[in-house]
């Protein structure tokens, strides 16, 4: 059987027949077709990089973006196309749904727009913005024409792009008495995201409205919400975006706190395993941890796959596949992952069971359990470092030298303790 091209090494191939990078260095881009590249594979899944981790190999090497621009034509060149986001995040604010909706579950956010729809109904979005919000606009639409600017990697300079009616699809617009505001919402927490999800749907719905257009990045990951509040200083500059304020929070719902409580003071905490056979974890999505339980279970089961489906590399990639090892759902079976028991168990189960399983197999672990009992009786997050002495007191394996020098390991194991418990403090069980 022939080896799966993965979607870099399908980009490799399109820029050696096409001589991409002779072309890019001459003429500063280099136009391409949604037809040659479907030669390889299928458009979408070969032009879909909303994060910068999830772009082909040969893109990170030469520093290269690419954007659509107009109904299957691209453009690639060293573009300046990503804005970071912050990695702290403020205190969340605890929100609650009201009891009487029944048609959405919030033991059950399973999509983007679903994470909306609560954000709406608990009122996450009135709080971010300061205004009542009523829902207007979503779905996919094509803007009329446009130019803009956008920054290049090679001496500062700026390359003028024009538009001509791609497609772009908002995934919730929101309008109150002075403000439009259009929201890119992602079900997992990115270092950054591609600007072109707020920049194009911005430039639209600016050119058709008078109220003041707010574009906004929304995030839902281990438990919290989070909203990115931004502003285009410059309409007609693509690297003009601006973070004026961000706000988190938690919904929560019915007896989960108690829940929660009781879990906690009933767990049985395990022995840590050596760390050469089950590594302590270093994977700060827990989101993605539960990811790759399903990608397993759907059969995507190698270390390689699975990092191309979660858009890592394949050392990243399997970073999850260890954290799924160390809370026992995913054993190895000669050179594939396969469920184990529990894993198929928690596949099997509704989500609010799932994230019960989850909860205590989490707790289980001493630090783990250590730093979230400090949140539940008073009401801290430790921080990093607070976290990092702990990993090295309980788990001395990770913190021990050869000469004596320092061992970074704890410290960089924290924020995945960190990122974990509030998946816990957020989650509903």
């Amino acid at each position: 059987m022939s080896k799966r091209l993965t979607v870099s090494e399908y980009w490799d191939l399109i820029f050696e027949k096409y001589n991409i990078l002779n072309k890019i260095e001459k003429e500063g881009f280099f136009i391409i077709s949604a037809e040659q590249i479907r030669e390889y594979k299928e458009p979408r899944l070969m032009t879909k990089f909303d994060f910068s981790k999830q772009l082909p190999q040969i893109f990170k090497k030469y520093n290269l973006g690419m954007l659509p621009i107009n109904n299957g034509t691209y453009i690639l060149g060293d573009f300046n196309l990503y804005s970071k986001l912050p990695s702290i995040k403020p205190k969340p604010k605890i929100l609650e749904i009201p009891s009487y909706i029944e048609t959405i579950d919030p033991n059950n956010v399973y999509s983007e727009s679903n994470a909306l729809h609560v954000a709406l109904l608990s009122g996450i979005l009135d709080d971010a913005i300061g205004e009542k919000l009523v829902q207007t606009i979503s779905g996919r639409m094509r803007p009329n024409g446009f130019s803009f600017k956008v920054s290049t990697s090679k001496n500062n300079k700026t390359r003028k792009i024009t538009i001509d009616r791609p497609q772009i699809e908002i995934d919730g617009g929101y309008e109150s008495l002075n403000k439009v505001i259009l929201v890119e919402a992602k079900n997992q927490q990115p270092d950054d995201f591609i600007i072109r999800q707020l920049f194009y749907p911005y430039r639209y719905w600016n050119e058709k409205v008078k109220k003041e257009v707010i574009p906004v990045f929304f995030t839902y990951d281990n438990g919290i919400y989070t909203v990115y509040v931004y502003k285009f200083i410059d309409p007609y500059n693509y690297n003009s975006l601006e973070l004026i304020y961000q706000k988190s929070y938690i919904v929560q719902y019915g007896n989960s706190d108690y829940k929660k409580k009781e879990i906690l003071k009933n767990i049985h905490i395990i022995e840590e395993k050596s760390q050469k056979s089950v590594p302590f974890p270093q994977a700060d999505s827990f989101n993605l941890v539960i990811q790759t339980l399903f990608l397993i279970n759907d059969g995507i089961n190698t270390s390689s796959e699975v990092a191309e489906n979660l858009g890592y590399d394949k050392r990243q990639g399997n970073y999850y596949i260890a954290a799924c090892r160390y809370l026992e759902l995913i054993q190895k079976e000669n050179k594939e992952y396969i469920l184990t028991n529990l894993g198929k168990k928690i596949i099997d189960s509704n989500e609010l069971k799932m994230n019960e399983i989850l909860f205590k197999q989490i707790l289980k672990h001493k630090v783990f359990n250590l730093v979230f009992k400090e949140y539940i009786e008073s009401g801290k997050l430790l921080n990093n470092d607070e976290i990092a002495k702990l990993i090295s007191l309980h788990i001395p394996e990770l913190s021990s030298t050869k000469n004596g020098s320092y061992n970074s390991t704890p410290k960089r194991r924290a924020s995945t303790v960190r990122s974990w418990v509030n998946w816990l403090i957020g989650t509903i069980i």
